[in-house]
């Protein structure tokens, strides 16, 4: 029989998820949603795991160990919360006997790692553990228990990859999913082809329509391809209406009140359309819910939460998620600390309604009950937070430039690593005010939040993510007086992680190095360039951006020899596998085929680039000139005939 684990946890959504993630990999499941309730379940399951949040209703997480250790349980338990890792909270996490304290929110990757790992070092195992699958393992439900938006929501703070794919009668849709985040979108609907979308946007006729099908029809090449060469749209347009399309595709689930949904844990779409990487998932979702979602179902959960507030979100990985923000979104955070009744909100207006309920989804605000002398300071920190953050924020607009930001994740990354304590990683005083370290931590937290690099290489995402957790991690240590002076104590101690401090300071100083090699490359330096490529792949070297630029850079040192060729085939092919998504390694790869005067086997890597990346301008261009030879050729060979 396999192992049974308790979840407990008052966002009851986040609850359902884990329990699905859990029973994919073959757990056995109860769940549970305040303090009172866990301790019936747990009585009548004897879980042989149990996961806590720590501010539960009725009796909190502490309380509800404390209960189960005086009645013996000696059952291995995990602490997954929203609130701060606080030092009086990880000693009491620590005299109940729990085997971790993980922070909101978890990457699913971590949490399975250490439902495994806690499972399999408990003191006593009734029952055998789950077999690993040969397939991927599944997460499924209906759409009816969970909608698309909460959904969307909750994979992204799992930081799922995988692909999720969604079923509502005959209608299908795919998501490819990279950290949690929407990458590509498939679907069944003729409507959404691009020669239909095309028509309705007015860009091409029906006649240009019919002919480019045609064409298709005779292996020409693929719609976008054809109406380039037939000179009805540039390279630029296609790739605009191939955004426009992809974003249609998955902006129609959000209208889908039944179905099925299954995510596949690693699992791949095929011929996907590449979906904008500088949308965070914030935006996706408050912009899916405000334009395309059910109103009735909107007004159905605000109606079920009418006796709550409108409180701001205190967890800083979706607090912190870069969404542009309107008035009516700016209006509802700065409302969160007077603590809106959400009957108050039903009865306002529809666009109000629901921004609501796309902030919800989003995790930017969160409807609780209202606050007690005992939390009403923990309430009010978390709305000053939301102010702060909104004096800081502005509309996005778009990833900003890769060199700049690597530059600034670089020096950023020098100065924190070099810090001593959290003190230094934050650049304040040893005897700094409350104000002055929330002013900073918010500041450094919407710099470095990982949403902003979704469309950067994987070293600076790993960057990226460790810049913030230390962010975030300083700012639970010194947010408060008492929390300042335990965390002085600790320094006396002299703790620190050097693995991590050495695989920080690897990423950095490769990702130096790289930035050392693109200038060379700029410059034709291709010597000097190689030379620093080869070093950022030696301290990273499963960084799949690094290697192609050194596979092409040994290309062109290579002075024609067939060996430096084949090496350079060799990286450029190993780079594709270590970064499926990235259209880099095949682009480069169709740049030394071509040099290498093989046309159809760089046809094929120029397309798939752009399959992984619609607006890889160099790929379309290199196409069209492709497309423009052989409609020549064509024209040549026509005229010799009539001779």
């Amino acid at each position: 029989m396999p192992h049974t684990v308790l979840c407990v946890d008052d966002d009851r959504t986040l609850c359902q998820i884990i329990a699905k993630a859990l029973a994919g990999e073959g757990y056995e499941v109860r769940t549970a949603h305040d303090g009172e309730e866990a301790l019936s379940a747990f009585s009548a399951a004897s879980p042989d795991l149990v996961l806590l949040d720590c501010l539960l209703p009725k009796r909190d997480g502490f309380g509800v160990l404390q209960q189960i250790r005086a009645s013996g349980g000696n059952v291995p338990a995990l602490f997954i919360t929203g609130c701060s890792r606080t030092p009086e909270y990880l000693e009491r996490a620590e005299a109940l006997g729990a085997g971790a304290f993980l922070t909101k929110p978890v990457p699913l990757n971590v949490l399975l790692e250490n439902v495994r790992k806690h499972l399999s070092a408990a003191p006593r195992v009734r029952k055998a553990a789950p077999q690993a699958s040969a397939a991927a393992p599944k997460l499924t439900g209906s759409l009816e228990e969970m909608d698309f938006p909460m959904l969307l929501h909750q994979l992204h703070g799992l930081r799922a990859s995988g692909a999720l794919l969604v079923h509502s009668g005959k209608k299908r849709k795919g998501l490819q999913l990279r950290d949690g985040r929407a990458v590509a979108v498939k679907s069944n609907l003729v409507s959404e082809c691009l020669g239909n979308l095309l028509v309705r946007m007015g860009r091409i006729s029906d006649t240009d329509l019919s002919e480019s099908r045609s064409r298709m029809e005779q292996g020409e090449g693929l719609q976008g391809e054809i109406l380039v060469a037939m000179k009805v749209l540039t390279e630029e347009e296609i790739a605009n209406a191939l955004r426009v399309q992809a974003e249609e595709k998955l902006n129609e689930v959000f209208e889908w009140t039944q179905g099925t949904f299954e995510f596949k844990r690693g699992g791949r779409l095929k011929g996907a359309s590449s979906l904008p990487l500088d949308e965070s998932p914030a935006n996706v979702i408050t912009e899916g819910v405000r334009r395309r979602f059910p109103l009735a179902r909107i007004d159905a959960y605000l109606r079920s939460h009418a006796d709550q507030v409108v409180r701001a979100g205190e967890i800083p990985f979706y607090q912190f998620q870069d969404v542009d923000l309107g008035d009516t979104t700016q209006a509802m955070l700065e409302s969160a600390d007077r603590e809106v009744p959400v009957s108050e909100v039903l009865g306002r207006d529809e666009p109000t309604r629901r921004m609501l309920y796309g902030l919800v989804a989003a995790g930017l605000v969160e409807l609780k009950t209202a606050s007690s002398a005992a939390d009403a300071g923990s309430a009010a920190d978390a709305a000053a937070a939301a102010r702060a953050r909104l004096a800081a924020a502005k509309p996005a607009q778009g990833s900003p430039k890769e060199a700049g930001i690597r530059k600034e994740l670089a020096v950023m990354a020098e100065r924190m690593r070099g810090g001593r304590n959290f003190f230094e990683v934050l650049g304040v005083s040893n005897n700094c005010q409350d104000d002055e370290v929330r002013d900073v931590y918010v500041d450094l937290a919407k710099r470095t939040h990982p949403d902003r690099f979704s469309g950067y290489s994987d070293a600076v995402k790993r960057l990226a993510e460790e810049i913030f957790g230390l962010v975030s991690q300083a700012h639970e240590h010194l947010a408060d007086r008492k929390s300042r002076e335990a965390y002085r104590m600790e320094l006396a101690k002299g703790e620190r992680d050097a693995e991590a401090l050495e695989e920080s300071r690897r990423a950095v100083e490769a990702e130096r190095h790289f930035q050392q090699g693109e200038v060379a490359l700029r410059n034709k330096l291709n010597q000097q360039a190689h030379e620093e490529f080869l070093q950022a792949v030696e301290l990273y070297p499963e960084e799949g951006e690094y290697l192609a630029y050194l596979g092409w850079t040994r290309f062109l040192t290579g002075n024609g020899k067939s060996a430096a060729r084949d090496e350079a085939l060799r990286a450029l092919k190993r780079a594709a596998k270590l970064a499926p998504d990235s259209d880099k390694p095949y682009l480069l790869l169709g740049q030394i085929f071509k040099s290498l005067g093989d046309p159809e086997r760089a046809e094929r890597m120029f397309l798939k680039a752009v399959q992984l990346k619609s607006d890889c301008v160099e790929a379309l261009r290199e196409l069209r000139l492709i497309n423009l030879r052989r409609e020549k050729q064509r024209g040549l060979v026509s005229k010799l005939l009539r001779r």
